[in-house]
């Protein structure tokens, strides 16, 4: 009997000596991208290239270095791949008038973007969009509206990531409106149409809030 108290003892003094045993819990960090929103703002500098920069009578005569900036709104439906809605501005100068005469550009489009996954915070991507784009001139004593019209834009840049909820970014758009003869006034006698199809690069930086 004494024999098994002290064996019954040694046991209780090693259980209550011996290391406890913790569960490891592992977590896996929630997608970086995936199922979130982001609202961005970007500010850049247009460069007028084709029709749109075209010296010859009748085509748009446009400066280079127009300021354009763009608000955008996208969800990412995949883990690098995400839908959205772009809202961009510029105002040309003619090269001959100056601010006299300006081109006001404002297009409205749909697009997606693609986000190429690296090692790093800072990831390249790809984006493509199609919408209507509306050209109005302006000058000291009128502003001339035209129709809307198709326009597509395409591009790419780099998205810096420094924190989940903080997103820099610096791309370059080409942009592209089908305004040839797009209506810009009409009368009995006398038809006006845009002569030329806008045409430019927006090189561009920006910043993104995701959410949640």
């Amino acid at each position: 009997m004494r024999r098994l108290q002290i064996l019954m003892g040694a046991a209780l003094v090693v259980a209550v000596l011996a290391p406890q045993s913790r569960a490891v819990v592992r977590r896996t960090p929630p997608p970086l991208l995936w199922q979130r929103t982001a609202v961005s703002g970007y500010l850049g500098k247009g460069l007028p290239v084709g029709e749109f920069a075209d010296e010859r009578p009748g085509f748009g005569n446009e400066k280079d270095g127009a300021i354009d900036w763009a608000v955008e709104i996208e969800h990412f439906v995949g883990h690098t791949a995400s839908l959205g809605f772009s809202y961009a501005n510029t105002e040309y100068q003619d090269k001959t008038l100056g601010d006299s005469l300006k081109t006001k550009v404002q297009t409205a489009s749909g697009f997606i973007r693609v986000v190429v996954p690296t090692a790093t915070a800072i990831r390249p991507y790809l984006r493509f969009g199609m919408g209507g784009v509306q050209v109005e001139f302006l000058d000291p004593v009128s502003r001339d509206k035209s129709e809307w019209e198709f326009s597509i834009q395409a591009g790419g840049g780099l998205l810096w990531l420094p924190s989940r909820w903080l997103g820099l970014s610096a791309q370059a758009l080409y942009y592209h409106g089908n305004t040839d003869n797009s209506v810009v006034s009409a009368t009995p006698d006398q038809t006006v149409v845009v002569g030329f199809n806008v045409e430019y690069w927006a090189f561009s930086g920006g910043v993104s809030l995701f959410f949640p």
